[in-house]
Formats: structure tokens, sequence, C-alpha cells
């Protein structure tokens, strides 16, 4: 910054590869606290908390000053200096788009708002980029246009492919890696096609490219690879999970009539009726019970879905919850009927015994928590709250 204030001249040098400083700081996304590397849960839980703008770290401060003076500079010259700076060897508003670089095409869009209308070589706007490369911090920046937006998203690249069949296109896979599994890749490629189809013309969703296709038609070509692989893992995972669920199933309804104690003979009550831990074990084994035969039929739900494109959005997703849910449920009550079980069996002089086995039969349930904690959570927030990573979080043209 301080030699910048030296010397201006430094605003327009170049390097041997005949960049601008404007062009490496495009391409390095991280030091303006870019967002495309962030996980589902780390980039929904900032649209609730703003934690971004309350905590920002003075070196992401420092790197947006810097561009800031930068962009001044530059600003200083007329258009056609200008354009030629930021336009070669590479174009500086689409490698940040590209990238993700919300932080700095904020900057540079806020000092010169008719960036917006410029296309790259394919002719396709920074919101056709974003949207190919899955940016939504900067593709909801469309919602901060007014009108210019109805005529943008009605623009169409070399393949005559508007915006809607830019969000058909498949996500690079670094963008599908943010969230967890085949399943909930297909899920979010899903929910960027239903936001983008909210902000085009009704004429643009029949409307079809060079290849002879609709945005829809090519969603459906360019994911079925996805579709596929989304499908065996949501088998897979519901094969699984459905064979431990009918292990507790039957282990749980057997200790129903094996009675911990035994009965009375002369009244055939169970010897322990009046002890609070048994009426524990009562009430955990039927828990037990119903929550392993609902996940169960959940489980059994998704191995009969026809898995169609749209299944995938809620449906599905939402039965594998309920059925992890029920799952867990299930497990930690079976743990609870055995632990207070092994207790009314030998607390009669093996105290320390039934206390050290009540510990240790918890170790399962937190494993459990702990392997599957980040699968729940991506799959409660890309079912739910998906739909809040297009709202802004803050303006970013001023």
């Amino acid at each position: 910054m301080k030699m910048l204030e030296d010397d201006t001249t430094l605003a327009m040098a170049r390097n041997s590869n005949a960049e601008t400083a404007l062009h490496v700081l495009a391409r390095r996304p991280l030091e303006f606290g870019g967002r495309s590397t962030l996980g589902m849960c780390s980039r929904l839980m900032n649209s609730f908390s703003g934690i971004e703008d309350s905590y920002k770290s003075s070196k992401q401060t420092k790197a947006l000053e810097l561009v800031e003076c930068l962009w001044n500079q530059i600003l200083k010259h007329n258009d056609d200096d200008v354009m030629c700076l930021i336009t070669e060897p590479s174009e500086v508003l689409f490698d940040a788009t590209r990238l993700g670089n919300y932080e700095f095409l904020s900057v540079l869009i806020n000092a010169y708002p008719d960036l917006l209308w410029e296309t790259d070589d394919e002719n396709r706007t920074i919101f056709h980029v974003a949207v190919l490369y899955r940016h939504a911090s900067i593709f909801n920046l469309v919602h901060e246009t007014g009108s210019i937006k109805d005529i943008i998203v009605t623009y169409t690249d070399d393949e005559n492919n508007n915006i809607l069949h830019l969000a058909a296109k498949l996500a690079p896979q670094n963008q599908l890696n943010l969230v967890s599994g085949a399943a909930l890749q297909m899920q979010r490629e899903l929910v960027w096609f239903e936001e983008v189809k909210k902000i085009v013309q009704p004429v643009s969703i029949d409307m079809k490219n060079k290849d002879g296709k609709t945005p829809r038609e090519l969603f459906t070509s360019e994911h079925e690879g996805l579709l596929c692989k989304g499908e065996s893992w949501m088998k897979n995972t519901a094969n699984s999970c459905m064979l431990v669920a009918t292990i507790i199933t039957t282990v749980v309804f057997s200790a129903a009539f094996s009675i911990p104690g035994g009965i009375a003979d002369n009244t055939g009550a169970p010897k322990f009726l009046k002890d609070t831990a048994f009426l524990i074990f009562a009430i955990s084994d039927g828990v037990a019970l119903f929550s392993s035969s609902t996940s169960m039929l959940m489980f059994l739900y998704i191995l009969t879905s026809r898995y169609a494109e749209n299944d995938f959005l809620k449906s599905l997703p939402l039965k594998l919850m309920v059925g992890l849910a029920s799952l867990f449920i299930s497990m930690t009550s079976m743990m609870i009927a055995f632990s207070t079980a092994f207790y009314l069996s030998c607390h009669y002089g093996l105290r320390f015994v039934s206390d050290f086995i009540f510990i240790f039969a918890f170790v399962p349930v937190v494993l459990f928590v702990f392997l599957q904690y980040q699968l729940l959570c991506d799959m409660f927030l890309s079912t739910y709250y998906s739909s809040l990573i297009f709202q802004p979080r803050k303006h970013m043209i001023q």
C-alpha cells in the first residue's frame, strides 16, 4: 500500500506474464474471505449470523483496501485504457467470478457499475458465469440490479444457451464436493436449477440451444451419471442402515419377553415391577422397538422408490433423515434397556460392574453421532435451508 502511494504507476504495471496487480488479486479469493471452499453447514450458518461482516480479519480488510486503491488509480484513465488494463491478457472480472471472489468484485462494481453489462468471449455476463460455476454470493447480485435483471438474463452464449441452460449443466467437482454424498449433490443441483428458473422469463424455460435441448432436457442429460450415483448411494446407505435397524428390532422384541429378574411364581408379575429401573427398561425397550420399526419402514421406502430427479429434492433426503434419526433413537433406547436390564439382574453384590457397563453402553451411541453428524447436518440444512444461500447477506452495490 505504501509503495502504491509513493508510485501510482504500479497500478498499471505488468509482470512477466503481462498481468497487472488486479489480475493476480482476482485469482486469490481466500485473501478476501472467499466462501467457495466452505461446506454446507458453514455457509448456511454464516447466512444466519453475519459472522463474516463482524469478524473479518485485518488481512482481508487490507487486501480490499489495496484493491480499492489500485482500482481508483486505474479509473483515472479513459474508458478504453481501463478496459484494456482489465481485459488483457485475461479478463479480470471473469477470473474473479469463476473463483467466487465476491469481495473483489464488490469493490470494482461499486466504483464502476457499468461492469455489470460486460460479457466474456462467449457472450456471458458475470451472472451467467456465477451460475455455471455455482457461486451463489455473486449470483445474488442479480436481485440488486432492478430492471436491468430482466435484460441481462435474456443473454445467450455462443451456443444459444440462456442462463437456465447454464444452471442445467453439471457443477464443477469442487462445488459438488461441498456437500456429502451423491444424493445431496443431486439435490443441490436441483435447488440451483429451480432458483435460476425463478428469475427467467417463461419463454426461456422452453428455449432450445444449438443442440436442440431445452434447459430441463439438458439438465437430465448432464446429470444422468450423478443421478445413478445418487441412486446407488441412497440404496447402499439404506441397505446398511436397514440391516442395523432389523437387528435392533429383533433384539428389543426378544428382550420384551425375557424380563430381567424373571416373574413371581405365585402372581406371575415381574419381580422388579415396582423398581424405577424396571419402568425405565420397559419404556426404553418399547421406544427402541417402535423407532427401529419406523427406521426400517423409511429405509424400505427408499429402496423401493422410483428415483426420479425431483425425488432427490425433498422426498428421498427427508426419508433418509427420518430413518437415520429413528435409528439413532432406537440405538440409544436399546442401550438404555440393556443397561437397566443388566442393573436389575446384577446389582446385588456387583454394583460397580453394572455402573461400569452403564457408562460403556453409550460408547456406540457417541460413535454414531460422531460418524453421522456431518451427514445429518448437511441433509437437514440442504433440505430445509438451502434456499438461504440465495438470500443476499449484504448489498454489494452501495
